[in-house]
């Protein structure tokens, strides 16, 4: 009688003992110092009356809004700073809404919506300077960016959420026992490129009117007809906005979602490995039209005419190793095709005025381009900014407003050949 093993339960027993070594394995015990989370309760995170607050200094700005002769500015997952902008050269800092885990915005029809952990807030701004809390819609968003909540110290690891425990406002360090899934703890990403690539993003809104404002093109917000669009990485919420919101539907992509930007009636998505184009002809069903392929890359998106502009970008969450400026020809907008590449350092947000495009270049400086002197093979510089680390844009009326690693920056580009520096709100770290 052989007692020895064929090959074949040989390989089954050396898979059964494997299976239970990592079965093992997939429970630990352990003490170590690492992130651990701070909790509220939803009940009592949903019953705070949220007040608008004296003015504070800008820490960490992500997104952007203009709207009227307002200037929103979002602080990464606090709120959000209201600025007085009817002067550039002088903006007055009006006060600070205290919005937790806030991202993104966008107005209509004189509301400020907002992104609040998985909750979507509507405020009314009938007197700007002091939004007024109207409704909440709970349960909107997935929410993930738990390593952007404050108090995240990136040099440890993070702790694990309990969701029963309710919502994590806040992280301390401390030593903490607990049981894991597996020996490896790895830290949450800060997430700082999707907030501000992320924050944040989204493309500049087209104003379809003065019920409108326009935002930056890294916002995951837009407004086109009463309706409000959301996007959530892996799928488009539309909300009717005529009066409370209103879920209308929701649509699945078939990419990973970043940006949105609203013309001429079409909704242009940028995504990590294309765009997608739907069109609103019946806003509150959005149809598919086409999609443009790229390298994976974030993927901001602005469209004027009969092109749309995209910066694909390296080193950031969405493992890109590209670096350029693609223009994309959608004159037929079943059918976009690439019209040219350019190479650039890093490139960020961006957005159009006319012939002008200006391009945030990353840690390189802000670059404004002459768009009616590009050919297939070169572009024409106007002017170049360096040495400030640029995130997103938006010029309208002669005033671009620009989000930096070091502040909020305003320039006068009326003249195109004297583009001149007019304010800047700096960080406080």
């Amino acid at each position: 009688m052989n007692l020895l093993p064929n090959k074949t339960s040989l390989l089954a027993l050396l898979l059964l003992v494997a299976g239970v070594l990592q079965s093992c394995s997939d429970k630990v015990v352990r003490t170590h110092t690492a992130n651990s989370p701070i909790y509220q309760s939803k009940e009592d995170w949903r019953a705070t009356d949220i007040q608008i607050e004296g003015a504070r200094a800008l820490q960490n700005p992500g997104k952007i809004y203009l709207y009227d002769r307002y200037l929103f500015v979002n602080e990464r997952m606090r709120g959000v700073h209201i600025f007085d902008n009817t002067n550039p050269a002088n903006p007055i800092n009006l006060g600070f809404l205290p919005v937790l885990a806030n991202i993104d915005m966008a107005v209509n029809n004189r509301v400020l919506y907002l992104d609040s952990y998985t909750d979507l807030l509507a405020f009314d701004l009938t007197n700007p300077a002091s939004p007024r809390l109207m409704s909440r819609v709970e349960d909107v968003f997935n929410f993930n960016n738990y390593g952007m909540m404050p108090n995240y110290d990136p040099n440890y690891p993070a702790s694990l959420v309990d969701a029963e425990k309710g919502i994590v406002i806040g992280w301390e360090v401390k030593k903490v026992t607990e049981e894991s899934n597996n020996y490896y703890y790895y830290p949450l990403s800060s997430r700082n490129d999707i907030a501000v690539d992320f924050t944040s993003s989204v493309a500049i809104e087209s104003a379809f009117g003065g019920s409108t404002g326009i935002g930056g093109s890294m916002a995951r917000f837009t407004v086109f007809q009463n309706h409000l669009y959301i996007l959530q990485e892996w799928t488009l919420d539309v909300f009717n906005v005529s009066g409370d919101p209103t879920h209308v539907r929701q649509l699945s992509l078939s990419r990973f979602g970043e940006t949105l930007f609203p013309k001429d009636g079409n909704l242009f998505i940028g995504t990590t490995t294309g765009m997608i184009i739907y069109g609103l002809g019946d806003p509150s069903n959005p149809v598919w039209l086409s999609e443009f392929e790229h390298f994976a890359a974030c993927d901001p998106v602005v469209v004027e005419g009969d092109r749309a502009y995209v910066t694909l970008s390296s080193g950031n969450t969405c493992a890109g190793n590209v670096d350029v400026l693609e223009v994309i020809d959608i004159s037929d907008i079943r059918n976009p095709v690439l019209w040219a590449s350019y190479p650039m350092a890093n490139p960020k947000g961006l957005g159009i005025d006319q012939d002008l495009l200006f391009l945030c270049d990353g840690a390189t400086g802000l670059k404004v381009l002459d768009k009616a002197s590009f050919t297939p093979n070169s572009y024409e510089p106007v002017s170049f900014f360096p040495g400030i680390v640029t995130f997103d844009v938006i010029p309208y009326n002669g005033t671009l407003i620009m989000t930096a690693e070091e502040g909020i920056y305003q320039y006068d580009y009326r003249d195109p050949q004297n583009i001149v520096q007019v304010s800047h709100l700096p960080v406080t770290p």
